[in-house]
């Protein structure tokens, strides 16, 4: 995984799987896209990468979020990650400052995932 900065986004994993989220969810209901997303990932990532998983979980989270369509689930789950402190290894490995700073980031992206979403979008 590359990581260029602390964002949710801000990594390979979130970037290389956008384009997936745009398209699963451009031709399929939010549910059915769901589970052609997760297939996807689980064939491509291993789940015990924590890392990539929080990364894969973190961004498909935000894209829903932002376009008014995240479900409790997906949004329990990353609330769950980020509570745990999952996936914050490399972070530990990269420094004080970095990790502080991912810290703060997933602290604002906790409080967003709680906050209302905007209002459905076309995707």
């Amino acid at each position: 995984m590359g990581a260029w900065n602390a964002s949710i986004n801000g990594n390979d994993t979130a970037q290389d799987l956008i384009s997936e989220y745009q398209a699963a969810f451009f031709y399929n209901a939010v549910e059915t896209a769901l589970a052609k997303i997760d297939a996807y990932v689980r064939n491509d990532f291993d789940e015990s990468d924590e890392e990539e998983w929080c990364n894969y979980y973190y961004s498909l989270a935000e894209y829903m979020w932002k376009h008014g369509i995240l479900t409790d689930a997906v949004r329990d789950c990353a609330l769950s990650m980020i509570d745990s402190g999952l996936g914050l290894e490399l972070w530990e490995e990269a420094g004080t400052k970095i990790l502080e700073k991912r810290k703060k980031v997933l602290a604002e992206f906790r409080g967003k995932l709680l906050s209302p979403q905007p209002p459905k979008k076309k995707i």
